[in-house]
């Protein structure tokens, strides 16, 4: 375990020394508790599942079309390309 040495305002670790009281435990304890929760947990607009990841996709896919298709499909090299 590595040592970390932080500041903050005194009126921040006044506050934070009686929620780490509360709590039981020592500001050091309190502090790499928050930080562990918060790093661990995933973001919450990530899909965590497969299906969820899924459905995002389609949600995408399914969007307006281009306007700069034509006919339901992309234009050619071509196409993109006469004047």
């Amino acid at each position: 375990m590595k040592n970390v040495t932080i500041s903050m305002q005194e009126d921040t670790l006044r506050d934070l020394r009686v929620e780490a009281a509360k709590a039981g435990k020592s500001v050091s304890r309190y502090v790499a508790d928050m930080v562990e929760a918060n790093i661990r947990k995933p973001p919450a607009a990530m899909p965590t599942t497969r299906n969820a990841q899924m459905e995002a996709l389609e949600r995408i896919l399914s969007g307006p079309k281009w306007s700069v298709m034509r006919d339901g499909r992309m234009p050619t090299a071509d196409e993109r390309n006469e004047r």
